[in-house]
């Protein structure tokens, strides 16, 4: 087996990560080896899987952080609890990747390095958006103001009184609610006031409530076989 002596060369901190490159050598074959390791949070989107270790069915893109000059080839501390039987990120995880040459400077390493764990980061960082994931539509407010002024349920006189509009006003708005894209934010404003009390106190709430349970058991229902999307940490 080859002894190997490692030594730190730099380290730095970038986004609040700990960042460490590494001079490591092979004193049999009389040759450096540079290597970066870049910090893992619990909060990224993880280098490895959750449930098995490996670097299959994962999110991170492991080709699209390789540089012409390094390759991140993998991960050092990934913790296996014996409790949850996961593998969990702790301080002490880190993506790990090494030059394809070793017949450079170390300076030029350094800054090779450098240039990697930048891109690391950014894979780490990037947003995943979950497969099959049901999401609520959004109302702008002015389609929340079309709602209130089309709704039946709302007397349009007891709306004129709390808003300040004048009737006339509203009863065109209703008739014809593209009007509303042209209207005041003054008088969107005040909608969006009545829009809040009427529905909240009507059943708003509920209905919030109800979309969220739908929201998870149709993302459940469609990651159930797929342990990886399906794992809480997520």
């Amino acid at each position: 087996m080859e002894e190997r002596e490692d030594n730190i060369i730099y380290e730095d901190f970038i986004q609040d990560r700990e960042v460490k490159m590494i001079n490591e050598l092979c004193p049999k074959l009389k040759r450096h080896v540079y290597l970066v390791h870049v910090q893992v949070f619990t909060t990224d989107n993880l280098p490895f899987s959750p449930m098995t270790g490996k670097m299959d069915h994962i999110f991170f893109n492991y080709n699209q952080v390789s540089t012409e000059d390094v390759d991140i080839k993998g991960v050092v501390g990934n913790f296996y609890n014996s409790i949850t039987h996961k593998y969990e990120t702790t301080d002490h995880t880190f993506v790990v990747g090494v030059t394809r040459r070793n017949d450079i400077a170390e300076k030029t390493a350094i800054r090779l390095l450098r240039q990697a764990a930048k891109k690391v980061i950014g894979e780490l960082n990037k947003r995943v958006v979950m497969p099959h994931m049901a999401r609520p539509h959004i109302l702008t407010d002015v389609q929340r103001a079309e709602q209130l002024l089309t709704d039946r349920n709302v007397k349009i006189t007891k709306l004129s009184r709390k808003t300040g509009i004048p009737a006339f006003t509203l009863y065109n708005y209703r008739k014809n609610p593209e009007a509303l894209k042209k209207t005041s934010h003054v008088n969107i404003e005040r909608l969006m006031t009545q829009y809040y009390e009427t529905y909240f106190n009507r059943n708003e709430v509920e209905r919030f409530r109800f979309m969220l349970i739908k929201t998870v058991r149709a993302y459940l229902k469609e990651t159930k076989n797929n342990p990886i999307v399906y794992n809480p940490v997520y």
